[in-house]
């Protein structure tokens, strides 16, 4: 038997890891997962950023990452809400320690729930408000099954841009993307960059 490698199986066991549209690196999901986790408790970075990578990829990783940042920002969210239904107190300490949540967050979310119940959560598109200021305000309004359901389509309102915008992109600019790698990635960190600063400098 012929046991010398095969090179075409090889060059195709290496583009496996790419996306077959635009030559990116695909995130896996479990990467999706812990970052949607780690942003729904006690990290202060969006998961919009590997969202908006792994979207540029190819539109299938986009969706997985996509789905994967759901369920991990919904299991996130539950924890600090039992947290929350616990020690209230001491639940939202922790969370209001976190970089750049401002006391004021703790008191719009409070109005949004006032206002119009656990509903209030899809008050967050646009406000810079963290989701996790929503799960540790939120047992004083519904039941963690109530607000676990009602957070997965929330938390892709939240999202969608995020994934839409980069997937289009991505579809449409595949062939440049492919042919300019190193110059999409220098792009796509200087727009996080641009909106980080903007953000940090205004909440």
């Amino acid at each position: 038997m012929n046991d010398v490698p095969n090179t075409h199986s090889i060059n195709v066991a290496r583009q496996s890891e790419m996306s077959s549209a635009t030559g990116l690196w695909r995130p896996p999901s479990w990467l999706g997962f812990l970052w949607g986790f780690a942003e729904g408790t006690f990290f202060f970075i969006i998961p919009d950023l590997v969202l908006s990578w792994a979207s540029l990829a190819g539109a299938r990783s986009g969706i997985k990452i996509l789905g994967a940042i759901l369920a991990g920002a919904v299991v996130g969210g539950l924890c600090i809400y039992t947290w929350a239904l616990w020690r209230p107190d001491s639940a939202r300490f922790a969370v209001a320690a976190v970089p750049f949540v401002r006391t004021k967050m703790f008191g719009k979310v409070q109005e949004d729930y006032g206002a119009y119940g656990v509903s209030g959560i899809f008050y967050t598109l646009g406000t810079g408000i963290p989701y996790k200021v929503y799960a540790v305000l939120a047992p004083s309004v519904t039941s963690p099954v109530t607000f676990g359901l009602i957070s997965i389509p929330a938390r892709f309102e939240r999202l969608a841009l995020s994934w839409l915008v980069p997937t289009m992109l991505g579809l449409f600019l595949k062939r440049w993307i492919r042919h300019h790698r190193r110059l999409t990635a220098a792009l796509w960190l200087g727009f996080w960059i641009v909106i980080y600063a903007v953000y940090w400098s205004t909440v």
